[in-house]
């Protein structure tokens, strides 16, 4: 028993030196460091952009076009219900016609130098429209006001020459009868003044001799002290077609007197006759109406601008009926200015 107990631990010796040996002769297996290689990530590909107007609607675009307010969009007014100045402006976009109305009576005043106007816009085919604003900043350009004073106020006007001067305002004085020495200081302060006739008659009730001695004869005393009187304004505004053939041989330009809101453009002025709208205490009740509708009236022509004039005319200065208030006189001039219109004389349209 004991001979094979050890002949069995000799075997297992054998066997486990065997397995050892074996072992250590077999190579060991290795672990390899990953390579690292690079990786290339290729720029994105770059679709051409589409232009951005040809994924847009044409109204989306016309409303864009409004609100940069440039001068590729011609403007006009119409005169609604009561005389209602309404500014309106045909644009076309695309393949599509709009319309756009401009509220500038109610413009918003953000600053003395910008407004913020309503606007609606409509696709006139299917009547599809908007509401909008945009921002307004008028700025220097030739629209303006051509302001006249006539008859035969002359010491209330020279009192106001210092008043004038606070605005840069320049005033057209229509003055009847013979020539007098405001005349002269008038020019010399940087005004203008017309003529308006010897006696202040209805020229059309008149016989041709007391018409030629009204308007062109009486007028030679201004001239003989050089007062040039290149305009010429008629009484009550009243005339007849074949006066404006007469008196263009003597004057420049002939003014016509109404109620009705006009604007012109300069050479429209230099063709001869226009028509100013009043602004008496007598023909613009109130106060309040007064400052709304002159506010419309300068905001309407700067605001189509392009060179157009608004000639208006008043007469004393005080509160009587064919007069305008100091209030009034002051609230005209400062807008005008606070605008950036100009203030023109009738002589700068003289040929």
């Amino acid at each position: 028993m004991f001979n094979f107990m050890k002949k069995a631990f000799w075997f297992i010796c054998v066997v486990f030196g065997f397995v050892i040996s074996a072992c250590a002769g077999r190579p060991q297996a290795r672990v390899q460091t990953p390579v690292e290689v690079p990786v290339v990530v290729s720029p994105p590909v770059s679709l051409p952009a589409l232009p951005q107007e040809e994924t847009r609607l044409p109204l989306e675009l016309a409303v864009e076009r409004v609100k940069r307010n440039g001068t590729d969009i011609e403007k006009y007014f119409i005169l609604g219900e009561a005389g209602r100045i309404l500014v309106r402006a045909n644009l076309r976009q695309g393949a599509m016609d709009f319309e756009v109305a401009y509220d500038l009576e109610n413009a918003e005043v953000l600053s003395d130098s910008a407004y913020r106007v309503g606007f609606v816009i409509r696709e006139k085919e299917s009547e599809t429209q908007i509401e909008d604003t945009l921002i307004w900043r008028p700025g220097l350009g030739r629209a303006g006001l051509l302001l006249a004073l006539d008859d035969d106020y002359v010491e209330t006007w020279e009192h106001y020459f210092d008043f004038f001067d606070e605005y840069g305002a320049r005033i057209t004085f229509f003055i009847q009868g013979e020539y007098i020495p405001f005349s002269a200081k008038a020019l010399s302060r940087g005004h203008d003044v017309g003529y308006h006739t010897l006696n202040h008659l209805d020229l059309r009730r008149v016989s041709p001799e007391v018409f030629t001695r009204e308007a062109v004869e009486a007028a030679e005393s201004f001239r003989k002290q050089g007062v040039p009187l290149s305009s010429f304004a008629y009484p009550y505004g009243f005339s007849e077609p074949w006066m404006h053939d007469v008196l263009l041989r003597s004057y420049s330009v002939l003014r016509g007197y109404g109620t009705t809101f006009r604007i012109y453009r300069e050479d429209e002025i230099r063709s001869g006759y226009i028509i100013s709208r009043a602004i008496d205490n007598t023909v613009i009740q109130g106060d309040e109406t007064f400052d709304r509708l002159i506010s419309l009236m300068l905001r309407t022509v700067k605001f189509l601008d392009d060179g157009r004039v608004l000639p208006l005319t008043t007469h004393d200065i005080s509160d009587a009926s064919w007069a305008i208030t100091r209030r009034r006189l002051e609230f005209l001039l400062k807008t005008t200015a606070d605008l950036h219109l100009k203030f023109y004389l009738y002589s700068d349209f003289a040929r």
